[in-house]
Parts: C-alpha cells; sequence; structure tokens
C-alpha cells in the first residue's frame, strides 16, 4: 500500500506560504513545462511547491532550470538522507551535484508518474519521501471590494438609502488549501482570509411603511418624547403612530345580536374594523391594536360605533373568536398617520 503523508502545516503566524510547482517529463500541469515528478520542498516552516516562476533558496538545496522543463532539484553533497518509498526506508549520502532524481536511480528507486517527491530539509538529515498525495498551504493576496453595511431606519421610508460612511476597496491575504492527488491538483479552496484593508460602507436603509403585510406583528415599539413613535415590525418593517391611548377591548361579529353587516359609516364589516364612541375616537381614525394579552389585532379603522368611553370592538369573523377574546382590559390603541 503506497504510503501517503499529509502535510497540513499551521499556517496562522507563519510567513508567507509559497507554493509553486515543479514539472518534469510526463505530467503536464502547464503548456510550457513537463513533469515527472511534482516536488514540494518543506523546511518546518513553510512548504514550497516548485512550479517553473520561482527559485527556493536554501543551504541545502539548489533548484536549477525552474523556468524551463529541465528544472531538477539538486542536493548538496555530503548530505544525510533518508528515502522513504512504498514502505522501505533507504539510507544514502548525498554526492557533489546529485540531483534527486539521480539519488532516487542510484538507490534504484523509480517514481511512477502518479508520485511526487516531498523533500524535507527541517531536520538535521533531509527526508524524501515519495507520495502520491499531500496537502499544504499557500496565501496570495487579493483585491477585495468594499462591502456595504445596513443599519435599519425605523423613520425613513422603506428602501430610503442614506450613506453615512463612504466604503474603499481594498486587498486581503487569503489562505488556500491545496490538495494534490495522485500527482494532480484535485482541490484548491479558500479557508481562512485575514488583512483586509477594505473599508466597509455604511448607511441607513428605511423601513416605514403605511401598511403592514399580512400575519406581521410588533417586534418592538420605539418612542419619541412627545409621546408618538413607531411600532418596528417583526418582518423589519415599521409604522409610525401619533399618539396612543389605553382602551378596553372587546370583539363582535355579523349576525350575532342587533349587529349587521353595515357599519355606522356603511361600509362592510371586516377583520380591520372597530366600533368605537366616536365622541372619543373620531370615526375614520386609523390605529393598530394590541389586547392586554399580547393578542396583536393589526390595523385597524374607526368605522362603527356603538360603544361608550375609552373602548374599542374589534370585528371578528366567528362567534367562537369573540368568545376566546373576551373582555380585555389596558389594552392599547396606536394612532396612525
Amino acid at each position: 500500500m503506497q504510503k501517503t503523508r499529509q502535510y497540513n502545516l499551521r499556517y496562522m503566524g507563519y510567513a508567507l506560504l509559497c507554493a509553486v510547482v515543479v514539472l518534469l517529463t510526463m505530467l503536464t500541469l502547464t503548456p510550457q513545462i513537463q513533469a515527472q515528478a511534482l516536488y514540494l520542498i518543506t523546511d518546518g516552516e513553510k512548504d514550497t511547491v516548485l512550479d517553473g516562476t520561482a527559485a527556493v533558496s536554501s543551504s541545502r538545496i539548489i533548484v536549477t532550470g525552474a523556468r524551463s522543463a529541465k528544472s531538477e532539484v539538486t542536493l548538496r553533497a555530503d548530505e544525510k538522507v533518508t528515502v522513504l518509498h512504498g514502505g522501505t526506508v533507504e539510507y544514502a549520502t548525498t554526492r557533489s551535484g546529485e540531483t534527486v532524481k539521480a539519488l532516487l536511480e542510484r538507490l534504484k528507486i523509480t517514481m511512477t508518474p502518479i508520485e511526487m517527491a516531498v523533500v524535507d530539509i527541517s531536520g538535521e538529515e533531509i527526508t524524501v519521501e515519495i507520495v502520491s498525495d499531500f496537502t499544504y498551504y499557500e496565501t496570495a493576496t487579493e483585491a477585495v471590494a468594499h462591502t456595504t453595511i445596513y443599519t435599519p431606519a425605523y423613520d425613513r421610508p422603506k428602501g430610503e438609502i442614506e450613506v453615512t460612511q463612504e466604503g474603499v476597496d481594498g486587498t486581503r491575504d487569503v489562505v488556500y488549501e491545496v490538495v494534490y492527488a495522485d500527482g494532480e491538483l484535485v482541490s484548491r479552496q479558500a479557508v481562512d482570509e485575514s488583512n483586509n484593508t477594505s473599508v466597509p460602507e455604511l448607511a441607513n436603509r428605511g423601513t416605514l411603511v403605511t401598511q403592514v403585510q399580512p400575519g406581521d406583528t410588533v417586534n418592538s415599539v420605539k418612542y419619541e418624547a412627545d409621546g408618538s413613535g413607531y411600532l418596528v415590525m417583526k418582518s423589519g418593517d415599521s409604522l409610525h403612530f401619533t399618539g396612543t391611548m389605553n382602551v378596553t377591548c372587546t370583539a363582535y361579529t355579523a349576525g350575532v345580536g342587533r349587529v349587521d353587516e353595515v357599519t355606522a359609516t356603511g361600509s362592510v364589516v371586516r377583520i380591520g374594523t372597530v366600533a368605537v364612541d366616536k365622541r372619543v375616537i373620531p370615526l375614520g381614525t386609523k390605529m393598530y391594536v394590541i389586547g392586554s394579552s399580547g393578542y396583536d389585532y393589526g390595523m385597524a379603522v374607526a368605522e362603527d360605533t356603538g360603544v361608550k368611553g375609552a373602548a374599542v370592538d374589534l370585528y371578528m369573523n366567528t362567534r367562537e373568536e369573540c368568545l376566546s377574546f373576551g373582555r380585555q382590559k389596558n389594552s392599547t390603541v396606536y394612532f396612525l398617520d
């Protein structure tokens, strides 16, 4: 079984992680360079994969022909080397000008087209491991567009935008996890980012509406010093109210007692129709009603009469709903624009 070693090096706190690929004769990774093997050089702090675009600077290895199909990794003379391959271990001392390829040939080790050589120079002795899979990390500095952070503005018309801070594009350092399997690149995905220099745009986005969505309910109430304020709905929308009144709420429905389907103002009863004492709350007043039990009746219009004082009778569709609602003192009416 081919021995596989994962080089999952910690990248946080490391200097720049470089990654470049050396391609030597059978596997084509770029149109210009062909490779018999892929070389990963690791020194314990960073990984460098040679791809013909950069050379590795080290006192223990030399990379030649880094921009051609003749790229090769040469080891310094008289280095102790341990070679791991296929579950076996070989020991050798490098010769003057000896390449990794020549060292492997001297040890009668033949690499297949899907194998890669990992050269570890982090210890006292150099280790060369022949593997079919490895993972490493590289860091790239990339351009990044600024983001926009919106703050809900319940006192502005819905959709209206007020920019309070201009955004600035910048750069960021992105760490990529690069995975090779069977001598081929199989994935490269971002796993972390840091040093984002962009400045976000800050903006207020209006949420104020005149009609709430069906089924929407109040999430919070914002009061102004004059007693007016805003109902902030669970949907994020907001309603402006000019004032409030503490009332007793009851419920009624058509066909029970003397109630018919036509209101005192001539409209047909429906959910949202409420009866009031017009001396206390003028007919035509728009309101939002919340029962003392927390029951959110919602938006309503004073279109009917038949109650006295600070009271509101809420129209409901059935007698059962009316009985369930009952009589709720200390309910609140919010008068809308």
